[in-house]
């Protein structure tokens, strides 16, 4: 007889808890610097802008990898790049859009947009602070209908043409790759999971397109995890595997946990179950949220700092430490609010190094400067 799903899942954190070493929460609080007593409401409002190299190894970076994502909507995530470029081995500008070209009603091609938003003079900035930093730039497959994706995924002339535009276009711009979100944005235009199956096939032709140009492809994956840590089937380890194969890396969009309740914006035990179900490995890398979750009169709001520390200073309001979420959480009379603190961030970047996996951080902008400090 075959075990169930639940007997499976047991087995699966069984194997977990031995092959990362696993110990109880409070052992894990011990390996830490910033212990979550350390973190105050009058710590935060003190040092919050401090920044510092305390957890850098400038001769201790061998296939390290640390991505910032940087969007125009959050712009003081640029400053805070050049600022801390000699940490970042990737930054991903967050400026184009990959939309469906029509001629006479007929899909042809897709046609690249977001190019004003390219600062030329911050990018040398960048490149002058970090002679080997990588510019990876993402593209969003944005705004396709149900039939023009499937005609792109399955129509080869079409997605070749699609992807070598592309490629040519990022190495005139002299850029090193590109993060590519097409894996989810199939799914959601075509509503079935059964297009996942052509999106890889097209990753790899997107990948010789890149690679013919020396450029790396960075692709973006769901949590493959409900909150219950059942598997929702939007990517599952066979899905990682082959893009694994064809992209240089994989990132897991560890965050964004829905809860049937306020329990952070990616817990502890959830952002591990998650890596360890896809198989982790050298070329996977974890999502680091740098926002935060507002709960309040049955909404779910993202917070940036500066929102955060608008409600931080409420006399009303109670800082904690959540030991099941492993994150901070502020607590007001009509709201509870997890955001990033040192400590919860210090052990997921922990965790990622156990894992020897790379981090991807979403986005530089929204969280508090002092937070790069862990960056190593």
């Amino acid at each position: 007889m075959r075990p169930s799903l639940g007997v499976i899942l047991v087995l699966v954190s069984t194997l977990c808890s031995f092959a990362c070493g696993e110990v109880t929460g409070n052992e894990l609080i011990e390996t830490l610097k910033f212990k979550p007593d350390l973190v105050t409401k009058a710590s935060i409002i003190r040092e919050n802008e401090q920044i510092n190299d305390d957890f850098h190894q400038p001769n201790n970076r061998e296939k390290l990898v640390q991505l910032a994502y940087v969007t125009p909507w959050n712009n003081r995530g640029y400053s805070l790049a050049e600022k801390t470029a000699h940490k970042l081995t990737h930054v991903s500008p967050v400026w184009f859009q990959a939309k469906a070209l029509h001629i006479d009603g007929k899909l042809i091609n897709c046609k690249i947009e977001g190019m004003h938003d390219i600062d030329r003079d911050w990018l040398a900035s960048l490149r002058e602070k970090n002679e080997n930093i990588k510019i990876v730039p993402r593209i969003l497959f944005d705004g396709w209908s149900a039939n023009d994706m499937k005609e792109l995924l399955m129509d080869a002339q079409i997605s070749r043409r699609c992807f070598e535009d592309i490629a040519n276009f990022y190495n005139r711009n002299q850029f090193e790759g590109a993060v590519v979100e097409l894996f989810m944005q199939a799914m959601i235009s075509v509503q079935s999971l059964e297009i996942k199956e052509f999106v890889i096939e097209s990753v790899q032709d997107l990948s010789k397109s890149l690679k013919k140009l020396h450029m790396e492809l960075i692709m973006t994956v769901p949590a493959p995890l409900e909150w219950n840590s059942q598997p929702n089937n939007l990517v599952t380890p066979d899905d990682f595997k082959k893009l694994t194969e064809v992209s240089d890396f994989v990132q897991i969009m560890t965050y964004d946990y829905h809860g049937n309740k306020p329990a952070g914006v990616a817990p502890y035990d959830w952002f591990e179950s998650c890596i360890f179900y896809l198989g982790g490995g050298p070329k996977t890398l974890a999502g680091l949220n740098f926002y935060g979750y507002e709960f309040g009169n049955g909404k779910v709001e993202p917070i940036t700092a500066d929102r955060f520390m608008k409600l931080l200073k409420s006399e009303k309001a109670k800082l904690d430490f959540d030991m099941k979420s492993m994150e901070h959480r502020l607590k007001l009379p009509s709201t509870v609010v997890y955001f990033p603190s040192l400590t919860s961030l210090e052990l997921r970047i922990s965790m990622t190094h156990r894992y020897e996996i790379g981090i991807a951080i979403w986005d530089y902008g929204q969280g508090f400067d002092y937070f790069t400090n862990l960056l190593i």
